[in-house]
């Protein structure tokens, strides 16, 4: 426990040391710990909640914010009223819920703290500047977690060791952090809670680290992200999961139909330098292929996935149309996992404590009407972002077209595991949600900006004489 609180203290020091000019400077020092560090890392209260570094972060940040009482964005807050909609649902979920404990603490963590996330983002980003800063820092913490997971394909072991063993998170009894799946082999997760969740943060962040390349100039900064890059391409490779393949190949896709800069040069020569290490090394083609067919056997544990997520979303249906209540508000945030749902897979009847889809967990633990407006926050951001490529002028929206694919593949991941919730990508999504209402106030601020000083520096170097000036208009 003495590591977790010197942690959690060099993260509190961290963000007040960075915010000592201004409370924006630390924004990216805030966002680079809220993605690297596990849930592992935190202080467990008995009885009431566990003390994350992600809240640690957050109240941190939320301090200086009321302390500073630095000038602020006072403009209206987007997305403001279907976040108060959503959680006077999930509160009123709560109450009805199967376990009122549980849903409370979900209630503060997957409700709560994702929105102050980003009330505090958007009322204290300023600047194109941070908003890059904070990207640069997200893909930063990124690379780390690819680092870490080097010595886990290496030498089997995880950075997940150096916490207390009854924090692990498992998949072998609690022997090892270490995740090994039949048929598969080893998965890295890094500091993530699944190989999988891991994968989408990467599927995330590699069109970030693409889209900072084609802007910045700076070699030192370059030389990390490439080195970033290639990392987070080994590591999704490593992480054995097919929905980050796919979502990866399909944001891929996007970035070079929508985003007409360096970057599509970027796609086509990663590419062709795919297709050679293919050619290479034959044994990353055959595992590729490998998975691809133990997916389409029913016969195998990988290819009974995708019937166990068939039969997943039918049990959810039925659960709630059990009765009107339950249709309305769900079995309260945080049930399933903890209370389990029996499905009927396989010929057999099996209670079942994993929800791999996360549109079906929001059906069963908040209703449809959870569901509804859940989807309705998250899409409303998305249309943000899509309007915002469209109408602002070039360069500024390629960063909007760029985070409008990121958080499309984002939800398209949802379909196939419940990271919503769970783990840092969550936190990831919601930072780049802060950054789609951020980023055109921002752009046009700065913009109107660079026009005063344009002109002001127009007038110092052609002064008007007194000869020109027209004293009857004044």
């Amino acid at each position: 426990m003495t590591l977790i609180v010197c942690m959690q203290l060099t993260i509190v020091l961290s963000i007040v040391y960075a915010s000592r000019h201004r409370l924006e400077d630390a924004l990216p020092v805030f966002c680079f710990f809220l993605v690297l560090m596990p849930l592992e890392a935190r202080l467990v209260i008995p009885g009431l909640f566990d003390l994350t570094t992600m809240r640690i972060s957050l109240l941190t940040l939320l301090m200086l914010y009321l302390i500073r009482g630095e000038p602020a964005s006072s403009e209206p807050l987007p997305l403001k009223y279907l976040m108060i909609m959503h959680v006077s649902w999930a509160a009123l979920s709560t109450i009805y819920s199967l376990s009122f404990t549980t849903s409370a603490k979900q209630l503060l963590s997957q409700v709560m703290e994702f929105y102050l996330l980003y009330f505090l983002l958007v009322r204290i980003i300023t600047s194109v500047k941070t908003i890059h800063n904070i990207l640069f820092a997200a893909c930063m913490a990124m690379g780390v977690c690819c680092i870490l997971a080097i010595s886990e394909s290496s030498a089997h072991w995880s950075i997940l060791r150096i916490f207390p063993s009854n924090l692990w998170i498992t998949y072998n009894g609690g022997v090892d952090p270490i995740y090994i799946e039949w048929g598969r082999g080893l998965r890295v997760r890094s500091t993530f809670p699944h190989p999988i969740l891991f994968g989408d943060a990467l599927a995330m962040s590699i069109p970030l680290t693409l889209y900072l390349l084609s802007i910045w100039e700076e070699q030192r900064k370059r030389l990390l992200l490439w080195t970033g890059l290639i990392l987070m391409f080994w590591a999704i490779y490593r992480t054995s999961s097919r929905g980050p393949w796919i979502a990866t190949g399909f944001c891929s896709v996007l970035l070079f139909l929508l985003i007409r800069n360096r970057i599509r040069k970027y796609i086509l020569a990663i590419g062709f330098a795919t297709l050679i290490v293919l050619l290479a090394r034959p044994g990353i083609w055959a595992t590729i292929d490998g998975l691809y067919s133990a997916s389409t056997d029913t016969n195998t544990p990988v290819g009974t996935s995708y019937l166990y997520r068939d039969a997943l979303n039918h049990a959810v249906r039925d659960a709630v149309a059990k009765n009107p209540t339950r249709a309305l508000l769900g079995y309260g945030l945080g049930t399933f996992r903890e209370l389990g749902l029996e499905i009927r897979f396989l010929g057999r009847a099996k209670r079942w404590f994993t929800c791999d889809n996360n549109w079906a967990s929001f059906l069963y633990e908040t209703g449809y009407g959870g569901l509804f407006l859940i989807g309705a926050l998250l899409f409303k951001a998305l249309w943000i972002a899509f309007q915002n490529y469209l109408h602002l002028p070039e360069p500024e929206n390629l960063l909007d077209g760029v985070l409008f694919i990121c958080l499309a593949g984002f939800y398209f991941l949802l379909l196939s595991v419940a990271g919503y919730s769970w783990g840092q990508q969550g936190y990831l999504a919601w930072i780049l949600i802060s950054l789609v209402v951020s980023h055109p106030r921002v752009a046009l601020e700065n913009e109107s900006e660079d026009s005063e000083s344009g002109d002001l520096l127009e007038e110092q170097q052609n002064p008007i004489s007194e000869e020109e000036y027209d004293f009857s208009a004044a």
